[in-house]
């Protein structure tokens, strides 16, 4: 009698956390991500001239990501990656000195498809995603110091920055790891790679168009929880 009442508490635990991704279920990942752009320049042009040694820079920005997941089967499912904006500082450097051009903000809406090579029931759960990121830039602002420097330059006015929309390729690498009573909850850890290129436009009054192109193929890096429903 006490191996029988042993035995059904026993099953009872197990059914009770049983996890499984299963066609049908919706998972909502929540955390703070990083962009970490890798950056690659043009040097700067200037009214059909280039500014030898000159390069255009990216600093890293965090944000907070939502990402959806719904899951098309107990290995496939498709991805939506969004987040708050990203605010990036943007560097010139090679004209004697590095400095601060100004600032931009951007949203990376992303649209992957992953594949779960593990069993559905198995509480980590590993998962690999390709797809397609669209990058949308906007509040572009030139710093006082460029302005200053422009000024010195004979610029009549301040300068107005524009950073051109970019779609490209992106993958990801990630893991679950269940947790809770029914195991619905989930630690996460996810990187992305998006390809990024830009043209970076810096039209100066008195002066001309500074011009650039970047390519800032960012790894995306975010820590954070979910939950599947």
């Amino acid at each position: 009698m006490k191996k029988m009442a042993l035995g059904i508490a026993l099953a009872a635990f197990v059914s009770g956390s049983a996890f499984a991704y299963d066609e049908g279920d919706f998972i909502l990942r929540s955390g703070v991500a990083t962009v970490s752009p890798d950056v690659s320049s043009s040097a700067l042009g200037l009214g059909g001239a280039t500014l030898d040694g000159t390069a255009a820079g990216v600093e890293d920005g965090s944000a907070l990501s939502l990402i959806g997941t719904y899951m098309l089967s107990d290995r496939w499912g498709v991805e939506v990656v969004a987040a708050t904006p990203f605010r990036h500082d943007l560097k010139v450097s090679g004209l004697g000195e590095t400095f601060d051009l100004g600032e931009t903000k951007h949203l990376p809406p992303t649209v992957l498809l992953q594949y779960y090579p593990l069993a559905s029931t198995s509480a980590v759960q590993p998962y690999l995603g390709l797809g397609l990121n669209y990058t949308a830039f906007f509040d572009e602002k030139v710093s006082g110091a460029a302005n200053d420097i422009f000024a010195t330059l004979g610029a009549t006015g301040d300068a107005e920055l524009s950073l051109k929309n970019s779609t490209g390729v992106a993958a990801e690498a990630g893991v679950d790891v269940a947790f809770g009573a029914d195991q619905r909850w989930l630690f996460n850890l996810a990187v992305w790679w998006m390809d990024i290129d830009t043209k970076a436009k810096v039209d100066v009054p008195g002066v001309g168009r500074v011009t650039a192109n970047v390519e800032l193929d960012p790894l995306v890096y975010t820590a954070g929880f979910g939950y599947r429903f």
